[in-house]
């Protein structure tokens, strides 16, 4: 995965990460991935990914998805996302750093 990734705005955006471990033993719930204004916690949560598996985690592939009811709502044109693995009721950072996030528009529909 890149430093940046795009949604594209009005659109159902998929992604996937590869976190390159075995998750299966994990429910997907557990893992959670917003976008926020700013790089911090304390800022306007702009989105929030849907995780799943691709396949049962084992592979440690995950999809997130943006619905395109969520997308064509979002004003911003710039966020951080990040990825947070539930262990022990603690969630913890998978990136060392936020993503940034560009929102883009659509020329179609």
């Amino acid at each position: 995965m890149t430093n940046q990734v795009v949604v594209h705005k009005g659109r159902t955006n998929t992604i996937r990460v590869n976190l390159g471990y075995d998750v299966s033993a994990e429910d997907p719930s557990h893992i959670t991935s917003e976008i926020r204004a700013e790089p911090s916690q304390e800022s306007t949560l702009i989105a929030t990914w849907y995780v799943d598996y691709e396949t049962d985690g084992s592979d440690g592939v995950l999809t997130l998805t943006l619905d395109n009811t969520i997308t064509s709502q979002i004003t911003p044109n710039t966020g951080y996302m990040d990825l947070k693995r539930v262990i022990g009721g603690e969630p913890l950072a998978v990136f060392d750093e936020p993503l940034e996030v560009v929102f883009k528009g659509t020329v179609t529909e």
